[in-house]
């Protein structure tokens, strides 16, 4: 926590203790800065255990509340228990020092969570001035998320590619969109089709290579010792059934496979690009706040 948030932070105590009863000030004093020191040291556990029941006292002052709720909120987050954290990062007030460090964790919790719409409107409401651009960068990757490129478009504009907090992040944004743009899905329809006509092939076209021609094989083989048998001992014959059943079994399986391949591969990037969008959002904010 930088310097100027920690002189805020016993400014604020100093302040309730002036303003509190002689038991409440002592309450203050005890719960809310040694749950700060427990925070600088990893205590989270500790932190969840002092804070589980907030006294009577500490409520009456919004200052230590703001507090109470900041740390909270940014220990479920290094929990990584990102609903209970984006609850509390919420409940700290526009006048407390640590706002707008609240407002950006916990819409990048919401992101996580994959709460775009949420996201992005308690982006809309975030503080300005310094952190524009940092709210254009994370605009404009909920944008991409959603895949609505015109909200990318337009708050990408904002960006400046001056600040080092930022620059790295927003020539990733700007390549993940061009990637998105030039992705082509595969059809289903065109997966099973080639399947069809040769077992294996709609894999390959769906980019598993290595699985269309084992299934190539696999199914071939069946296919080429079911006839054998067909022409040696007859359609009635049993080897001929066992074989040709799972023949069919197998070449069924193929093109469904397939059509699951095309799915599976769509999936795949989708996952990976929202990863690459998570991190260059989330990155930012790191650097800035801490």
């Amino acid at each position: 926590m930088k310097i100027d948030v920690k002189i805020c932070f016993y400014a604020t105590l100093l302040f309730c203790l002036l303003s509190a009863p002689c038991n409440a000030q002592i309450t203050m004093n005890d719960d809310v800065e040694f749950a700060y020191y427990l925070f600088e040291n990893r205590k989270f556990d500790e932190i969840i255990l002092l804070f589980e029941e907030i006294s009577p006292e500490l409520k009456q002052c919004v200052a230590a509340l703001d507090s109470i709720n900041h740390i909270l909120g940014m220990t479920y987050y290094y929990r990584k228990e990102l609903e209970k954290s984006a609850l509390h990062l919420s409940q700290v007030s526009k006048s407390s020092e640590f706002y707008a460090k609240s407002v950006f964790f916990s819409a990048l919790n919401h992101s996580h969570l994959g709460n775009y719409e949420l996201a992005q409107t308690i982006l809309e409401a975030a503080p300005n001035g310094k952190y524009e651009e940092l709210q254009a960068v994370k605009l404009a990757g909920i944008g991409l998320l959603k895949r609505d490129f015109e909200m990318f478009a337009h708050h990408s504009q904002k960006f400046k590619f001056e600040q080092f907090y930022y620059v790295n992040s927003q020539n990733q944004l700007l390549n993940i969109r061009q990637e998105l743009n030039d992705f082509s899905p595969k059809s289903p329809l065109i997966a099973g089709s080639l399947s069809m006509v040769a077992p294996g092939l709609g894999k390959i076209y769906a980019g598993q290579t290595g699985d269309g021609i084992a299934t190539f094989i696999t199914v071939g083989a069946l296919a080429a010792i079911t006839a054998e048998n067909w022409i040696k001992n007859g359609l009635s014959n049993w080897k001929t059934i066992t074989f040709g059943s799972a023949f069919a079994i197998f070449y069924t399986g193929n093109i469904i496979g397939s059509v699951a391949s095309v799915k599976v591969y769509r999936n795949k990037f989708n996952e990976k690009h929202n990863n690459a969008i998570l991190l260059c959002i989330h990155l930012p904010v790191r650097a800035l706040f801490e």
